[in-house]
This record gives C-alpha cells, structure tokens and sequence, in this order.
C-alpha cells in the first residue's frame, strides 16, 4: 500500500534533494575515477604493450594478478574494513567502489585491446612506427567503444553500490532508505526507492 502512496511533503523533498545529491556526487566521482584508471591498467594489463614496447612479462603477471585479488573483493566488504580504520565520510564510499571497479573495468578494456589483429602490430613496428604513438592509435577506437557498451553502464552500478553502502551510514538515499525502515516508516521509504530508481532510469537515458 504504501508502493503506491509515498510520503511526500516540504521536510521530505528537502531531504530527498540532499540525499540525491549526495548519491549522484559519490557515484559519478567513483565511476569516473573508475573509469579512468580502468583504462590505464587495461593497458599495462594487456599483450599489446608489452608487445609494442619490448617490456619484461613479470610486470603484467604483477598487475594481473593484483587487480585479480582486488577485483574478487566486493565493494561492501571495502567499505567495511576502509569505514572501521577511517570513520565514515564521503570519501570512504568513493574509495570503496572506486577499487574494485577500477579492477573490473581494466580487465574489460584489457580482453576488448587483446582482440587487436597482432599482424597490425608487427606492421607498424616494421615500417619504424614510433612505439607510443603505435600504442595510442591501436588502443583508441577499442577503448572509445568500450566505454560506450559497457562504462556507461558502469555509472548505474555505481549508483546502485553507493545505495547500497548508504545503508551503512555513508551517506547519500541509502542512509535515508535504512533509517526509514528502521523507524518502520513504509510511506517514506518507498518516497526514497522511488526516487532512487527514477535516478537510475535517468541515467540510463543520459
């Protein structure tokens, strides 16, 4: 019943906006920090550069293997250990989804990078190709359409992990959706899902 009649006043709109707000700040920080990263250690991660710059394998079986450890931890459990040393702040939220997803996202962009036809490589290095700017040209089109297919729909995960980790105190509609249903308040916490799942939808649209 309440699905269908959430509460809706001055006090709760002016919470709702801060609460989204808060949300959009940690997901959009965390998704593009991500995202950035992501790409970076797609690169180190994959055959192509070690390939094109004649660099020692240990150095992508490190890097593999670290985001591997990194990626195998699910953000809440991040958030819980980092908030126990740290406290809870907005920061902690963003570290948090910000190291697994960093992890995730590499090895996407890493498996799209590997799919590059290795006879372009040797090409390109037979003609004298400047090394860097081989790499750069190579990596730029599978890059560009990776973040189109799969990182923008990495920025509606975040939202739903910076729910999620709200529901622990750090902030954002998921600190507002615990505290409703702790005082068993359904009208408002069903003002705060729907409101969050409108933020979702837009985001897709975006």
């Amino acid at each position: 019943i309440s699905a269908f009649n959430p509460k809706i006043n001055n006090e709760i709109i002016i919470t709702l906006i801060k609460r989204l707000t808060e949300t959009t700040l940690i997901a959009y920080s965390s998704w593009l920090i991500s995202i950035i990263f992501g790409v970076i250690f797609g690169i180190l991660s994959s055959d192509i550069l070690y390939k094109i710059l004649n660099l020692p394998i240990l150095m992508k079986t490190i890097i593999r293997l670290f985001l591997t450890i990194t990626r195998s931890i699910h953000e809440i459990i991040w958030g819980l250990i980092l908030m126990q040393i740290y406290g809870i702040n907005f920061s902690i939220g963003i570290i948090a989804i910000c190291i697994p997803y960093i992890a995730i996202n590499a090895k996407v962009f890493s498996e799209q990078i590997e799919n590059i036809n290795t006879k372009t490589i040797e090409s390109i290095i037979q003609i004298n190709g400047n090394k860097f700017s081989c790499l750069i040209t190579l990596v730029w089109s599978p890059v560009i359409e990776t973040l189109r297919n799969f990182g923008l729909y990495r920025l509606e995960c975040a939202i739903r992990s910076t729910a999620v980790l709200g529901l622990f105190g750090i902030g954002g509609i998921g600190t507002s959706i615990f505290l409703s249903f702790q005082t068993l308040n359904f009208r408002e916490l069903w003002t705060y899902l729907w409101s969050l799942a409108i933020l979702i939808i837009l985001s897709g649209l975006i």
